[in-house]
Formats: structure tokens, sequence, C-alpha cells
């Protein structure tokens, strides 16, 4: 469903390949009226409409000079080997409830969506919204705060395409002092939806963000990105596995230089909430984690605001708080269970801390976890796994890179 400001003035069609495309265009200023004519790759935006597919040419290069909205009914084809180029500003790419998008990268000849210019924060992201459940409402659905669209619904199972091998650079505008672009955004993302081998790099705020939804993801890297790495919310409660998430010494003076490798949220206004899927509790398994010390948010991971979890085989390297808890509910849930087995720690400060709550004024959780010195992580350790060389855009990483 489309809000007002989202009404078109007239569509018109686009051939692209063999495929057809309705562009909507609107009076907002950041549309441009289009004739009638094969795609310029050099102003890529607008609207895929309702029943139409467009499938890109990979031997072009799509400058992204706007939004591009993927409607319901809609579905965006990216071939391997595609390039999109990201101007500066809130220029996006956003799939509404019910579009579909399919990246078909492969290994040898991943999608890449990348800044004009290689800055953190340069471009949008990646914005995908689906109908599966959040806790933000009785009805499981909410209004998006990337593209200001409905997402999340009652379909756990929900389908929104296919993305495999993608890289993602640059991204992360900050469109207003609150507001800034994730490198990939899931809102109310259903199970249906494959996500598997997706790089995130030298992003301006979060790289992969989950806001409620089931949806399951593998192998993700991501490294140098100005906030957390791996940030959920809003009853996520799908699955992820293969994780690289690292700082970057380039940014080790920056004013954003990293936060924390896992941001571990239920809602911001209500951590109690029995909402839709109601708490948030994924499950996590072969992750390395590395960090530096600059900042106040040196954590590994942060898990607050009644997020519950599981989590194996996880290594978490020179952040000057391995395990970070707050709040209540998520304090009695690793209580009363082994949900996080085999924990390596390198070079880590203080292994653990927990924020004294009236019901627990001191929360003791030094039992919660159990330590492996020789969990493995992602594959590899602290060191970049096999699985992640060359296509994530980097064919080594180490702690000595994440800088300290």
């Amino acid at each position: 469903m489309k809000k007002n400001f989202l009404k078109a003035a007239f569509c018109l069609t686009l051939m692209a390949s063999a495929s057809t495309i309705m562009v909507s265009c609107s009076r907002n200023n950041d549309d441009t009226e289009v004739a009638n004519s094969s795609i310029d790759p050099a102003n890529f935006k607008g609207t895929i409409a309702s029943g139409t597919t467009i499938t890109l040419d990979p031997a072009k290069t799509y400058n992204l000079n706007g939004k591009l909205l993927v409607e319901n009914g809609a579905t965006l084809i990216i071939p391997a080997g595609t390039k999109i180029v990201g101007a500066q500003g809130a220029n996006y790419l956003i799939v509404d409830r019910g579009g579909k998008l399919f990246v078909n990268g492969t290994e040898s000849n991943p999608v890449v969506f990348e800044g004009a210019q290689h800055t953190q924060g340069y471009w949008g992201g990646i914005v995908i919204l689906g109908n599966a459940p959040t806790n933000r409402s009785a009805s499981g659905t909410s209004s998006s705060e990337l593209g200001d669209l409905v997402y999340g619904g009652t379909n756990k199972s929900d389908n929104s395409g296919s993305i495999k091998y993608l890289v993602i650079k640059d991204s992360g505008f900050k469109y207003n002092p609150e507001k800034e672009f994730n490198g990939l955004s899931l809102f109310g993302v259903g199970s249906g939806t494959t996500i598997s081998y997706v790089s995130i790099l030298n992003g301006g705020d979060d790289g992969v963000e989950f806001f409620g939804g089931n949806v399951n993801a593998d192998h993700l890297v991501v490294i140098g990105v100005g906030d957390d790495s791996v940030d959920w919310t809003e009853g996520w409660q799908g699955t992820a596995s293969y994780i690289y998430a690292a700082r970057s010494k380039e940014f080790l003076n920056a004013v954003e230089p990293g936060n924390r490798g896992v941001e571990a949220d239920t809602q911001d206004t209500d951590p109690n909430t029995t909402n839709g899927n109601g708490v948030s509790n994924p499950t996590i398994s072969n992750m390395t984690l590395i960090g530096n010390t600059k900042g106040s948010e040196s954590q590994g991971m942060k898990i607050r605001a009644g997020s519950n979890g599981k989590f194996d085989n996880v290594v978490i390297a020179n952040f000057a708080t391995g395990l970070d808890f707050e709040t209540d509910r998520t304090y009695n849930w690793f209580l009363g269970g082994n949900y996080l087995t085999n924990i390596r720690f390198v070079n880590v400060g203080t292994n653990w801390k927990a924020k004294a709550t009236t019901a627990m004024p001191n929360p003791e959780l030094s039992t919660v976890f159990t330590i492996s010195s020789t969990s493995t992580g992602a594959g590899n350790g602290t060191a970049l796994p096999t699985w992640a060389k060359t296509w994530s855009g980097y064919t080594s990483f180490d702690v000595a890179d994440a800088g300290n």
C-alpha cells in the first residue's frame, strides 16, 4: 500500500531487455518525468509498477539518482555482474510489501551497489518491506522509518525474493539528525525470502538491520560501518549463520569509528511487548565480531530491551566489553537456559557486564555463557573465512586491520 505522497501523476512504459517497467512520476522534486524510451542507465529511478517486471542489463552501469520503488506485484531482477552507482543523498532502492527483488550474483561475479564516491554515508541503501509480523502494533504492522511505507503483517513465510552474492558499499546517508539509511534494512521480511552472501562495506550507519519478521540470513560480511554491524529489533525471529563483522582501522579516528558488533533489541518503547512476533528471539551461529576500543560503544554484543536469542560458536575480539546485557526480560531469558555457548574472547577488556535494575540490583550473568578456546566463529577464528574471500571485496582481514 502506498502513501499519498507516492501517488503518480501519470504512468509511463519503458522497455528493458525483454521486460517492461511502469514508471510512476510524482510531483516530488526528486522524481523526474521520463518520456517513453528505453531505460536510461544514467537516470535510474522511479517506480516499477504492479504487474510488471524489469530485468537489468549487466553490461550497463545504472546510476541511481533518486528513489527506485518496486511496487506490490512488481519484480526487479538484477543479473550477476550488474553495477548500480548511487549519487550522493537519499537515493535508494525500496521494495514494497508484495514486491519482489531478485539479486542473482555469483561468487565470481557479484552484484555491486556503491556510491559515486567511496565515502561512508554517501548514498542511501536497500530497503525491503515484507508481510511478516513485527511487534510495533497488535496487527503486526508499522510504518518504516525509511520510505514511510507500511510493513509487516501476519505471514511469517512471506517471500520478497532472493538476494545472493551482493556487495553494498558507501551506504548510510543521513537525511535528518534522527534518521539514516543502513546498508540493508529488512522490515517485516518473511522466511520465504533468501538472504545469502551479502557484503556491506564502509557504510555510515548499521550494516544490516532486522525490523521484526522471520527472515533467515547466512554468509554476511560487514566491515567498516559507522554504527552497529548487525542490529535487530521489533521481534525478529529468524536465523543468521556465518557472520564476519569488523570495524576498520581506516575509520579509527573518525567521529563514528564504529559501534557494536551486535545490537539486539525487542522494541524501543516496550521491551515486554507481546504484539506480533512478541520478543526478538533469533538463532545465531558461527559468528566473528572484531572491534577496537575507540568510542563509547565498544561492545561485541549489546543484548537489551527484552531481546532473547540463542547463540553458538561466537568469536569476539578487540572490544572493550564482550557481552553487555540490559533489562530484566533479557536477564531472565539467559538465566533460564543454555543460550550462549562456545564463546571465545580474544583481547577483550571485560568479558561481560550488566546494568542494575530495580528487580536485579546486582545482576549476575557470569554463568549464562560457556567459553571455548577452540571456537572458530565465522570459520577461521578472527581471520577472514575462506567463504568470504574475493567476492566480498576482501581477500584477507584480521584483528590488525580493525585497529586498537
